[in-house]
């Protein structure tokens, strides 16, 4: 009824078997049941920004198949089914194929019919560097689909990015951007594993959400990895809830699967015997309520520092489809940075940005010649996982030779201040783990990315690219800037914050 399945027991009705269901029910198949059933919502596995470049990205895939029609998405979904079976019916290659066979319904992005062959090659586009599981098992998703409607399915072949691709201007060469992988011997070779998976999966339908193990990462073959990630606690551990804990546990994910069947059920119950000494540093530290300093580690990390030094924070972008010359796909183009300069001696806090207001031209050039002019000679530079920044002033540089006497001079004065809260090194119980600065930050200070309107890196590097590939207001791109910049003077401070804060506690043991 309205191509929908009903259940026994008050007719509710069951979302139809989509292939991003299929994927989540061989990740937890709780989750499966509890999505299909309306209880829990599907988790959003979309990525920021990947709609403003997948138009154009569909486009250069399509303009390798001339002529070829395309079945445009309906709100009447009957509608495209409909056109896509008398496609099929004449054996006629086209776009975005609607099917259904009983419950199960998918769109391939191009059904393509092998004429001496009299057969059906399913074509995927993918806007990624490498060949990834679910790939191959969406596939295997799409031929259960086409062979149920009773059509041979000759071969699987994927469009992807070829990422050494480098761009120089002007319109981007579909044989030089795109990669064409036949991934029909792959699929040939792991017939067995996909056809294992499937089986599981029927009987996963079949049996119910009563049947399943209640905790899927305990399992023969787990299909979610623990109960930190778990959608529905409720559901899946139901009066084990609070054990989400001990997965917080650092290098643990196998461990803490042991432990909760043991019984353990928090920090505190776990053995000091059964842990490492970095997991007896945080379970000491949530059983006092007290920060774990380690100031011989610490005192030693901080050595060489300079009495002025500096927090430098990047925003950037990196959009699959180049913009800029001398750039590749997924290569992060910095357009924003703050820079916060600290005098120990006179405890002075100088804060400095740059944010490229130009939407039509390239930021790296601009970038690197304020930094230049606002970066002190020869002070540390404090950053957060600084491998990006320093990779971004690198790659910048190459490009710019005017300014690799610039990063040769600076490079060697860079200190990740993520390291001591990886090493643990210092250790807060309110991180529950974690070493993000987001975690972190609100530990040791007042100061919290919660209350901002843009929070994480992944939010930022959409909405620039936003104000570039969209038609904006000026005054909704004023905003937009002016909550970048409040963003990253937050990390860059936040770093201050974390360093003075480090700085303290060691003149006062």
């Amino acid at each position: 009824m309205n191509g929908k399945i009903y259940t026994n027991s008050f007719d509710n009705p069951l979302t139809p078997i989509t292939k991003s269901l299929y994927l989540q029910a061989l990740k937890c198949q709780n989750a499966f049941h509890l999505i299909r059933e309306g209880v829990i919502q599907k988790p959003n596995t979309a990525s920021f920004g990947g709609y403003l470049e997948w138009g154009d990205f569909l486009s250069l895939c399509k303009g390798l198949f001339p002529d070829t029609p395309t079945v445009e998405k309906s709100t009447n979904r009957e509608e495209s089914i409909e056109i896509s079976a008398n496609y099929l019916k004449q054996n006629i290659s086209h776009f975005g194929s609607q099917l259904r066979f009983q419950n199960f319904v998918g769109s391939v992005e191009l059904m393509e019919y092998d004429k001496e062959r009299d057969g059906w090659i399913l074509w995927d586009f993918r806007p990624i560097g490498s060949i990834k599981q679910d790939i191959l098992r969406s596939f295997f998703f799409y031929q259960k689909l086409v062979e149920g409607l009773g059509y041979r399915v000759l071969g699987f072949k994927l469009i992807r990015i070829q990422t050494k691709f480098v761009y120089k201007g002007g319109e981007i060469p579909s044989e030089d951007y795109l990669l064409i992988d036949d991934v029909t011997p792959r699929m040939e070779s792991e017939f067995g594993v996909r056809e294992e998976e499937w089986n599981l999966f029927l009987q996963t339908i079949q049996t119910g959400n009563e049947g399943n193990f209640p905790y899927s990462f305990l399992a023969n073959k787990p299909s979610c990895r623990s109960l930190k990630t778990c959608l529905s606690p409720s559901h899946c551990a139901k009066g084990k809830e609070a054990a989400k804990e001990i997965f917080d546990y650092r290098d643990s994910s196998e461990l803490a699967k042991q432990w909760f069947q043991s019984g353990y059920s928090s920090y505190e119950s776990v053995p000091d015997s059964e842990l490492s000494p970095i997991q007896k540093i945080q379970k000491e530290s949530h059983r006092s309520g007290k920060v774990h300093f380690d100031t011989m580690a610490l005192s030693q990390y901080l050595s060489n520092v300079t009495k002025s030094v500096a927090f430098l924070d990047f925003e950037s972008i990196n959009p699959y489809l180049p913009i800029y010359p001398e750039t590749k796909p997924f290569q992060h183009i910095p357009y924003l940075y703050s820079l916060h300069i600290w005098d120990q001696e006179t405890d002075t806090l100088t804060h400095k940005t740059y944010l490229h207001d130009d939407l039509g031209s390239d930021p790296r050039k601009n970038v690197m010649e304020h930094l230049q002019n606002d970066l002190p000679k020869g002070i540390t530079i404090f950053s957060f996982n600084d491998f990006f920044e320093k990779l971004i002033i690198q790659e910048s540089s190459s490009v710019f030779p005017e300014y690799l006497e610039f990063w040769d001079s600076i490079k060697s004065m860079f200190i990740d201040l993520a390291l001591p809260f990886k090493k643990l090194w210092i250790y807060h119980p309110g991180q529950n783990g974690k070493a993000s600065l987001k975690e972190i930050l609100p530990c040791f200070s007042d100061e919290s990315h919660f209350g901002l309107t843009i929070r994480e890196g992944q939010d930022a590097n959409y909405q620039y690219l936003r104000l570039i590939k969209k038609q904006v207001t000026a005054e909704e791109k004023k905003r937009v800037l002016e909550d970048l910049i409040a963003y990253c003077k937050l990390d860059s401070y936040g770093l201050f914050l974390i360093y003075r804060m480090l700085q303290e506690r060691l003149s006062v043991i």
